[in-house]
């Protein structure tokens, strides 16, 4: 009788400890941010943009296939800080998109270069150094 009431008691002290938020169901339709699933709709519409530019990518020979990706990748980056700049607009958010476009026009500037051979790849690759420093450098100074 004591192991009962001992079952009894350590049920209801579960009960009163498991959350009643456990077994909620989703929110109303009416509660839903609006603008989150509109945020939620333009990066799976990025995702999406990204996919069937890969997929034209690979219809291409292979040395502008490599090119064509770094492309599709760089819009990719930029179009999603972009989403994020509209989204919350501030100055950290300003600098990202900016980091973003210069960081997708070097790896396309690279890409490009890995394609030269000999002295003018190692020209090209330094040209596109010296250009992503000179864009980083602005972005730090605010220009």
């Amino acid at each position: 009788m004591q192991k009962l009431h001992a079952l009894f008691a350590i049920a209801l002290l579960w009960a009163a400890v498991v959350p009643a938020g456990a077994q909620t169901s989703p929110p109303h339709p009416a509660e839903i941010d609006p603008a989150l699933v509109e945020y939620g709709a333009a990066r799976e519409r990025i995702g999406a943009n990204l996919k069937a530019a890969l997929g034209q990518c690979e219809l291409q020979v292979e040395l502008a296939r490599a090119v064509c990706i770094k492309e599709a990748q760089g819009r990719q980056k930029v179009a999603l800080a972009e989403l994020d700049h509209q989204r919350s607009p501030s100055d950290a958010n300003a600098r990202r998109l900016a980091e973003a476009r210069v960081s997708a026009s070097y790896d396309v500037a690279r890409e490009t270069c890995n394609e030269r051979q000999g002295g003018d790849k190692a020209a090209c690759l330094s040209r596109a150094s010296e250009e992503e420093s000179k864009a980083r450098a602005g972005i730090k100074t605010g220009q």
